[in-house]
């Protein structure tokens, strides 16, 4: 790995001078903010005593302190991953280094992408860089001081600095310690650099020095324990004081009490990070634990979240399965989402116990315009590959939500609305009987394979086809299934061929056949696209598909817009509990639009009762988007 290089500050950045006199002695500083290269350049006194220090008394004329004041909380974070902006860092750096966990999302600022992790966190610039947007913020001072390595753009900014800068009252080691970072920061101190010993049999402690005084070196000691960690490769890849820097305070002791044990710690601040040694508690090397600074934690809880930086109409899309709100908290879900769902941000966004929210509206085929709330975290500004957008029913109608809310796992539901290429479901992989509709898939199948006979359908095989479905002849559907497309393998052949999944055809009865919604909407949506058969068979299939007897047409058909074209199949039997199974799939065309729908239901206690769900549905369905 590539050493990481200091990141030159801008020619914004302003150089304090100061004059500090020290018992005779003239010490001229310069100092960049939050820069942990603090030079004592040239100091010397009337006694001809010179003194060259670096890091020593960074802090020595701060005097803020702040308050916490942010309930950040830990509550919400459990779920959060690694955004892919820095998990390639992360991998090679992140987890060796001590980021920890993250604990917000990656989330736009000025000029670029930032993740906060429990121990540091992590900036990404922008590719084209808006000088006009950069203020002069704690932020900015945090890039502009940052460490990169050598390829890769990422920064990790130096969030001890500013913690120990502002004075942060922030407890180290848990809220029932007394000890902040305005403690740590007394420690950086010129009065308390160390001079090696002359003579020493102690091993248990590494000198490090940090600079000179009066001709002699001075810097501070690392405990063993503490030295064997730091020069661990895992620990510190690039090597301690590349990854670390040099320290800045000797061990400080304090004890705390955690959980009603007392614990002996020590705590040391080296440049870009701190850490905690636990004298109580053992590692896996039977040595005293060691673990990094909650300096993330800290700083969003001390100085807050900076501010995120979004644009009205810009683009975000979901990422996985999840909900829109009516506020900034997961409260009232309004509608729930799937992966890849589009949405346009308004341009405001909340922040609600650590977790950010992005204000959004998306549109119904009714609607132009909704409006909600959803969690960043779910969210990406990356525009996805070509494909649907994914949501719930309830996202299309609540009403119709709430209804088959009351009838369970009983019924499950797909619509594809080609026009706006979304989905809207319910129980959509549930397995269902599939009764006659089946004989869709057994027709499509016997297409396919005459198609790879190099032929068309005889008078007889035709006449099969169309008595099976225009009028759902059994005996038609057995004759084929059995005789013509090898049964339940044939047809499993053949879903497998042209990948859709959620058929499970029965060997023994092909109307006991179990299917998902979702596969019959796949395979009639292949059909309608033109991705299976050829022109002339698919021709043949939707026309039949188009004639079926009126007696037949419950459901899709029955409650179909006026002048719509209908192509579809029902099928209905009594399941081995004598309860109604009943279902109804199609292609609906009115005007430019078209959409592809599935119903199934079983375990009703009467038809009459299935039928009812199917036209419910349906009917919902055709107002909704025709």
């Amino acid at each position: 790995m590539q050493p990481r290089t200091r990141v030159i500050l801008g020619a914004t950045l302003m150089l304090l001078a100061f004059v500090v006199i020290m018992t005779g002695t003239i010490v001229i500083y310069i100092r960049f903010p939050l820069n942990d290269s603090l030079y004592r350049l040239s100091n010397t006194s009337a006694a001809g005593k010179t003194i060259v220090s670096q890091n020593a008394d960074l802090w020595s004329n701060d005097v803020q302190v702040t308050a916490p004041t942010m309930a950040f909380s830990l509550q919400n974070t459990q779920n959060l991953t690694i955004s892919p902006l820095f998990s390639q860092y992360y991998q090679n750096y992140g987890a060796a280094s001590g980021l920890g966990s993250p604990i917000t999302v990656a989330f736009p600022v000025a000029n670029g992408w930032v993740q906060f992790f429990t121990s540091d966190a992590l900036f990404l610039p922008a590719a084209t860089q808006n000088r006009a947007s950069t203020s002069n913020t704690m932020l900015t001072e945090l890039i502009e001081n940052g460490t990169k390595t050598a390829h890769s753009n990422v920064i990790r900014l130096p969030l001890l600095q500013a913690l120990l800068t502002v004075g942060s009252q922030a407890h180290i080691a848990g809220d029932n310690s007394t000890f902040s970072y305005v403690d740590l920061r007394k420690a950086v101190s010129a009065n308390l650099l160390q001079q090696p010993k002359k003579t020493t049999t102690n091993k248990e402690e590494q000198f490090i020095k940090t600079g000179t005084s009066a001709g002699n070196d001075v810097g501070h000691f690392i405990s063993a324990s503490l030295w064997s960690y730091l020069n661990r490769p895992e620990v510190a890849p690039d090597g301690w004081q590349t990854d670390f820097g040099l320290p800045l305070t000797e061990a400080l002791p304090l004890t705390v009490v955690q959980d009603g044990a007392v614990h002996h710690l020590e705590i040391q601040a080296f440049t870009r990070n701190a850490f905690l040694l636990d004298k109580d508690v053992s590692g896996p090397d039977g040595q005293p634990a060691i673990q990094p600074l909650n300096t993330g934690i800290d700083y969003l809880r001390t100085l807050g979240m900076p501010t995120v930086k979004v644009s009205s109409g810009q683009l975000i899309w979901s990422q996985n399965d999840t909900a829109i709100y009516s506020e900034a908290s997961p409260d009232h879900a309004l509608a729930h989402i799937a992966k890849n769902f589009q949405f346009t941000l308004l341009g405001d966004t909340k922040w609600n116990t650590g977790v950010l929210w992005y204000h959004v509206q998306w549109s119904t085929p009714k609607k132009a315009s909704n409006q909600g709330w959803v969690s960043a975290a779910d969210m990406t500004l990356s525009a996805p590959g070509k494909g649907p957008e994914w949501a719930s029913i309830d996202l299309l109608s609540n009403d119709l939500a709430s209804y088959l809310s009351g009838i369970g796992p009983r019924a499950g539901v797909v619509i594809y609305d080609e026009a706006h290429q979304r989905y809207y479901t319910y129980n959509n992989t549930n397995q269902f009987i599939t009764a006659s509709s089946v004989k869709v898939p057994i027709m499509l199948t016997f297409f396919d394979m005459i198609e790879q006979q190099g032929r068309d359908p005889d008078d007889n095989e035709m006449n099969l086809l169309t008595t099976m479905i225009e009028n759902s002849n059994n005996d038609s559907t057995s004759e084929l299934y059995y005789n013509h497309i090898g049964g339940a393998a044939g047809m499993a052949a053949y879903f497998q061929k042209i990948g859709v999944a959620g058929l499970n055809p029965s060997a023994d009865a092909w109307g006991y056949s179990q299917i998902s919604p979702q596969a019959m909407v796949d395979l009639l949506t292949l059909l309608h696209d033109g991705k299976i058969l050829t022109a002339s068979h698919r021709a043949t299939a939707i026309n039949l598909m188009e004639n079926v007897e009126s007696d037949q047409q419950v459901g899709v058909g029955d409650t179909a817009p006026g002048g719509a074209t209908v192509a579809m199949k029902d099928g209905w039997v009594t399941g081995d509990d004598d309860l109604w199974a009943m279902n109804s799939s199609g292609i609906v065309t009115t005007g430019k639009t078209t959409y592809i729908i599935s119903v199934y239901t079983q375990e009703n206690q009467s038809l009459d009762d299935g039928q009812a769900i199917v036209r419910k549905v349906c009917s919902t369905v055709a107002s909704l988007l025709s």
